[in-house]
């Protein structure tokens, strides 16, 4: 608290709070050295921060750890926009101690000159499985026990660009020179030796005498000091002339090159400390073992002809989590590190060292221009580096979308996402197109009702076909909702085909006749709205020869009706038999079923979609496909699509300007056959209609047509894809573009 008032009083800024960011390494990390040492490059500012290795039994972190707001966490992904940039909790953080815990550190410090490197490597030696030096440090971690952590930090301040212009100037003088600034022939070293012997003896001389007469006179003390002082002074010259001769002679013996290589890149005054964190059951021992194994790997750096690592004393510590800057003893020089050395030190490990323990980003990290995704339907944040929101442009929605998945990676994420945006605009007056959603699960339109807002309630539609109070009727040939007789049977043959395993010409013909004579009684003027017939009724119609008579009564095509008193009834017996028998099992399915008979039999539907894109609605439907089965969802949602389409393509008779826009969401599409989706994609979008049709797999759609995969990528305006399967993502590469992504960045995806 006195601080903190102090501080005030002088005017002391508080102290920005520290950001521990962790870096997951990218799978391939082809460029993982030049990425750290291009970043480390671009920090000329003098502002502490230190690199990390934090180990436990759990695996291997890597961690960089600066202020907020500062230079180096804007820094630390631009670098490397293929590995995870992620903060870490001060929880979470590894050098912060829980109660009951202890902690022990060394620090290593360079042995030579500073202009002198470590052992340093490029991108190109590290290509070869165990090449890369890190490997052994984190080898060091690998036997770390239950509440054993090791935390290899190097404590970094940049020394910005002008500092090694005298290494600079020493190096090139030697290339220039040759061997003339070698060290003294021998007969020189002598005559300094012979000069510097006889200097020393002569002072001893002198000293002695002096001693001498003052022992003879009883005054044995001054002899004493006098003694003292020349043995100190001795002490404190030897250890001048050596740094003298250190510091003019030192690089004598190296190799320019050598010195060239460090001093011509940034450098940082830099502190490599070392911290091992015990439980409370842990010992002084077992910490000291730890930092000598950690020590040990670190000898991998040594450079014969160069600078090596010496550590120091183990102590105990209470480690610091604020990034402060590289701290030393009175009579220590500086500990210089270059960017390359750095790079060597730290950087994400290279796609042929991949030890276990070291997590890795699944798939690359592509980031979108700011300015194309700034406006339209929020979809999220980036994941590099500088977190930006993502919206998915008014454009694109306006376009057929597709989005490929596994289960449960994003799909219906990014559909709630959209409609739900969609439906913001409705209220706010900016968007007046029809929204259809057809959800065969319930989840994404459970989701969508949550967001209604207020003002569009009674524009709002929903379907539920688990509605247990209140089934919604679905008649699928209710000639007020369905007029059009050849689309309706054309559609619940299709749909039928699609959910029915067992199928031949016959079936389809009994079937397509079925519907068209049922439909045109319901067509009849003396037919009543409450009179209507249901799919249902089919299977009288097959086997009730009255009833047939009396729809037939009501038919008006001749065809129809010469079709059941000549091909139907000269069938024999038998032919007959075998022929109606599939249709019926599947009619009496639907009959027998109590939640189907609910839906399907009700004589007048109980909600007019063609009103509903007229005015510009939302209708949210639920096919429910685990309470009321995958036939009866199937059959009412592609009987619904099928409507859809029906009502956008009259709007073709409209002019341009007076057509109603809609978009038309299906999650997982394939589970609702039956349904012309390569007509729709081509066709309806002059019309004003706009898909956005979800898939867990290309090959789910083969099943379904064996020209829709490729019919459905020609004609989709955005492609959006997830985690997908191998051989999904062998044909994907190619729609994405095969020089950014790869097969391995479609399958190892994130969950979104």
């Amino acid at each position: 608290m006195k601080f903190g008032i102090i501080g005030k009083i002088l005017g002391h800024k508080p102290r920005p709070e520290k950001r521990l960011i962790a870096v997951t390494s990218e799978r391939t990390g082809d460029h993982s050295l030049s990425g750290v040492e291009s970043f480390l490059n671009t920090i000329g500012v003098p502002e502490p921060f230190s690199l990390e290795l934090a180990g436990d039994s759990a695996g291997v972190a890597l961690l960089a750890r600066c202020r907020e707001g500062s230079f180096v966490k804007q820094q630390v992904g631009a670098f490397y926009p293929q590995a995870r940039v992620s903060e870490v909790s001060p929880e979470d953080d590894p050098l912060r101690l829980a109660e009951g815990e202890q902690a022990w550190s060394t620090t290593l410090r360079l042995q030579g000159p500073e202009y002198l490197p470590l052992r340093t490597f490029r991108d190109d030696d590290l290509r070869e499985p165990g090449s890369d030096p890190l490997v052994s440090f984190i080898g060091a971690m690998s036997g770390l026990g239950e509440g054993e952590r090791l935390v290899a930090r190097i404590k970094l301040l940049s020394l910005g660009p002008d500092w090694a212009r005298q290494h600079q100037e020493r190096a090139r003088h030697r290339q220039q020179t040759g061997q003339a600034g070698s060290a003294p022939d021998g007969q020189e070293q002598f005559q300094t030796k012979q000069a510097v012997s006889f200097a020393i003896l002569g002072l001893t001389a002198l000293v002695g005498v002096r001693g001498y007469f003052w022992i003879r006179a009883g005054e044995t003390w001054k002899a004493v000091l006098l003694g003292l002082g020349v043995a100190a002074g001795l002490v404190v010259a030897g250890w001048a002339w050596w740094r003298i001769k250190k510091f003019l002679s030192g690089d004598r013996h190296h190799d320019p090159l050598l010195i060239k290589e460090k001093v011509d890149r940034l450098a940082y005054d830099a502190q490599v400390e070392v911290v091992a964190v015990l439980s409370e059951h842990g010992d002084e021992r077992r910490a000291r073992e730890m930092l000598r194994n950690a020590a040990l790997a670190y000898r991998g750096y040594d450079n014969p002809a160069g600078a090596s690592f010496k550590a120091g004393k183990v102590r105990p510590v209470i480690p610091e989590t604020e990034p402060f800057p590289p701290a030393r003893g009175m009579w220590q020089s500086r500990n210089v590190l270059g960017v390359r050395e750095l790079a060597s030190l730290w950087h994400p490990l290279g796609g042929g060292n991949q030890p276990a323990g070291v997590p890795r980003a699944g798939s690359r990290v592509l980031s979108p221009s700011a300015k194309a995704v700034s406006e339209g339907a929020y979809l999220g944040d980036t994941v590099d580096s500088r977190p930006r929101r993502v919206h998915l442009p008014e454009d694109a929605i306006r376009r057929n979308q597709f989005l490929v998945a596994r289960t449960r990676m994003g799909k219906s994420t990014v559909m709630n996402h959209v409609v739900a945006h969609l439906m913001r605009e409705k209220a706010a007056g900016r968007n007046d197109g029809a929204i259809i959603v057809v959800d065969p699960h319930a989840d994404l339109v459970e989701d969508l009702l949550k967001q209604v807002p207020g003002s569009i309630l009674d524009s709002v539609y929903l379907i539920d076909l688990a509605d247990k109070k209140q089934a919604p009727g679905i008649n699928l040939l209710d000639s007020r909702v369905f007029p059009d007789r050849d689309r309706t049977a054309d559609s619940v043959v299709r749909v039928a085909h699609g959910l029915w395993e067992q199928w031949g010409p016959r079936m389809q013909s009994i079937l397509e006749h079925t519907v068209k004579s049922l439909h045109e009684y319901n067509c009849h003027p003396d037919t009543g709205e409450d009179e209507q017939l249901t799919i249902l009724d089919g299977s009288r119609m097959l086997s009730d020869r009255k009833f047939r008579n009396k729809v037939l009564l009501r038919v008006s095509d001749p065809y129809i009706v010469s079709w059941w008193g000549g091909v139907f009834l000269d069938w024999t017996r038998t032919i007959q038999s075998e022929a109606i028998s599939p249709v019926q099992t599947r009619l009496a399915y639907y009959s027998s079923s109590k939640k189907a008979r609910s839906i399907l039999g009700q004589r007048r539907s109980t909600l007019d979609i063609r009103e509903v894109i007229a005015k510009g609605g939302v209708l949210l439907v639920s096919t429910a496909q685990g309470d009321v089965g995958p036939e009866v969802s199937g059959l009412v949602g592609a009987s619904l699509l099928n409507l859809v389409d029906s009502v956008i393509r009259e709007q073709g008779r409209l002019p341009r300007g007076q057509r109603r826009g809609a978009l038309v969401v299906v999650d997982e599409m394939t589970s609702i056959p039956g349904v012309d989706y390569e007509s729709m994609l081509s066709e309806l979008g002059k019309f004003g209609a706009s898909f956005m049709l979800a898939t867990q797999s290309l090959g789910r759609l083969d099943k379904l047509s064996p020209t829709l995969r490729d019919t459905l990528l020609a004609n989709v305006g955005c492609l959006a894809v997830f985690q997908v399967a191998g051989e999904d993502a062998k044909q994907l590469i190619d729609e994405l573009d095969r020089d950014r992504v790869s097969v391995e960045d479609l399958v190892s995806l994130p969950v979104h």
